[in-house]
């Protein structure tokens, strides 16, 4: 889990309504730079997309855990990441292995 710092909070998301989007198979992220230090993460999964919270809460503690095992790739970024339909059904390997090859697509924008 993320620390309390690291999340967004609600006025966070209301600053951020103009975000980039970079899309996976699993998963899309809205980022946009932020000063060294502000970095800034949100997991979202929607009930229409997962009715059970078990389910929703699985996909964002994993989400979670490779965010914070991959904070280097997004330092100055602040972001949301939200899951499609079939994230749930995913191995854990592979929505690693996604969200490093979108990261580095982060850093090319």
């Amino acid at each position: 889990m993320l620390a309390k710092s690291r999340r967004f909070k609600t006025e966070d998301f209301k600053k951020m309504r103009k975000m980039q989007t970079l899309h996976s198979p699993h998963f899309f992220i809205r980022f946009c730079s932020v000063l060294h230090g502000e970095e800034k993460t949100a997991v979202i999964v929607s009930s229409g997309t997962y009715k059970k919270a078990v389910d929703r809460n699985k996909l964002r503690r994993r989400m979670y855990h490779i965010v914070a095992k991959n904070k280097d790739s997004i330092v100055t970024k602040a972001c949301t990441v939200t899951f499609k339909k079939g994230a749930l059904l995913v191995p854990f390997q592979e929505l690693e292995k996604e969200f490093s090859e979108i990261t580095k697509k982060m850093r090319c924008v």
